[in-house]
């Protein structure tokens, strides 16, 4: 059992917030939190059941949006990206996502 990462004595909640909202200081951390709340409310409930919002990466300053999926969903999702991308940027009013990719679940 390892004693590092094990504290006796009681920690302030001000020194533990910036450890857990430090990845929302991203500058695209906050557009994710938006797009994962509203994920329902962006796409239709037969896309935002089959995948997930999981990151989104600056490749080539533009902005890739990463969706998690079960294998046997991906190519039907593949063909939906541009329906995907087009909602998104209309609920935020802006071209936030340029690109999607997708991304294949660990999960069965």
């Amino acid at each position: 059992m390892s004693i590092k990462n094990y504290n006796k004595y009681p920690v302030k909640i001000s020194t533990l917030l910036p450890k857990v909202l430090s990845p929302l200081k991203k500058q695209n951390g906050s557009i994710l939190l938006e797009i994962k709340l509203n994920w329902q409310k962006i796409v239709d409930s037969k896309v935002g059941s089959m995948c997930f919002a999981s990151s989104i990466k600056k490749i080539n300053n533009k902005n890739v949006l990463v969706l998690v999926s079960q294998n046997q969903n991906l190519l039907e999702l593949s063909y939906s990206a541009p329906e995907i991308k087009e909602s998104i940027n209309s609920f935020f009013k802006a071209i936030i996502i340029d690109d999607i990719k997708f991304k294949k679940s660990l999960q069965c």
